[in-house]
């Protein structure tokens, strides 16, 4: 079994709301020096389906991949940028109950809204977590924004999981991916379940000390572990040592494809014990999923 805690595969909005779909290729510039870091090695026949926007295709790429199962995150950020219908990301679920388990997206910028949605969606589609990325509202906030509050208490309320997107990729201002005030909500809120995507890269260290002291904190490193960034070292140590009940692997598609996703995750160096909880056992315990 292998689950994968992260994608937003080219369906519905994805493609017509989301800026997601077509997307750019590392073979697509031709100056080698214009390739931003996040397309470095995006290109082979896993990730077509990303390069024209096609879902069929990205369906026989999950099936060739050998991944069971798939957490389809939403988006819901400022206006301009990728924004997709929550109805559109939790529609996967409901076709395709065993491949998708979709987190939609709040709006940070309106708590009062997000909670509302989050109620709507769970009535409708009982989801399993949101997905928020705090550092791309407007204005942009951190995570430990005292208007976000609410958002917390309710999906503390409904036992639902909140998914940050954190890192340098994750908004204009570093400052709002530091993990001190991930430590500072965390704690306040130390009976809710919180993952991160992308490991609050750069600050790996600071992330993994936090992490160290919160229970509550999973994380998925996706494209900064995958492609072996910098201080990918930092990861691998702690998850062969503490994070290893709290890390999952996720694909983070559409920046890589599945297959080159997982293989690369595969070769890294963890612990013979590591493999059988980072592919599937923490996934499926924090989902409540019936896998042993």
């Amino acid at each position: 079994m292998i689950i994968d805690f992260r994608t937003r595969p080219p369906f519905k909005g994805f493609i017509t709301e989301g800026n997601f779909f077509p997307r750019p290729m590392e073979d697509c510039f031709d100056n080698p020096m214009d390739v931003p870091a996040i397309y470095l090695g995006s290109k082979g026949t896993d990730i077509e389906s990303a390069r024209v926007g096609d879902f069929d295709l990205y369906m026989k790429e999950l099936s060739d991949s050998k991944i069971d199962l798939q957490v389809v995150h939403g988006r819901m950020v400022r206006e301009g940028m990728a924004r997709v219908n929550n109805d559109d990301v939790c529609q996967l679920s409901v076709l395709y109950p065993d491949k998708f388990i979709s987190f939609p997206a709040v709006d940070p910028a309106d708590p009062l809204g997000a909670v509302k949605e989050i109620q709507r969606c769970y009535d409708k589609y009982k989801i399993k977590g949101i997905a928020l990325e705090p550092g791309w509202a407007y204005p942009s906030m951190t995570v430990n924004d005292p208007s976000l509050y609410p958002i917390y208490d309710k999906c503390r309320e409904l036992g639902l999981i909140v998914s940050f997107t954190l890192s340098a990729l994750a908004g204009e201002d570093l400052r709002c991916c530091h993990p001190l005030d991930l430590q500072l909500m965390a704690k306040r809120y130390n009976d809710l379940t919180i993952t991160v995507s992308h490991g609050c890269w750069p600050y790996v260290a600071e992330f993994l000390a936090v992490s160290m002291t919160c229970n509550n904190i999973y994380f998925y490193p996706d494209f900064f572990l995958n492609t072996r960034m910098p201080m990918t070292d930092d990861f691998i140590v702690a998850i062969n040592s503490y994070m290893k009940y709290r890390t999952m692997f996720a694909s983070s598609y559409p920046v890589r494809g599945l297959s080159e996703s997982l293989n690369r995750f595969k070769s890294l160096p963890f612990d013979d014990d590591v493999w059988q909880y980072v592919l599937y056992k923490n996934a499926a315990r924090i989902l409540k999923l019936d896998i042993k």
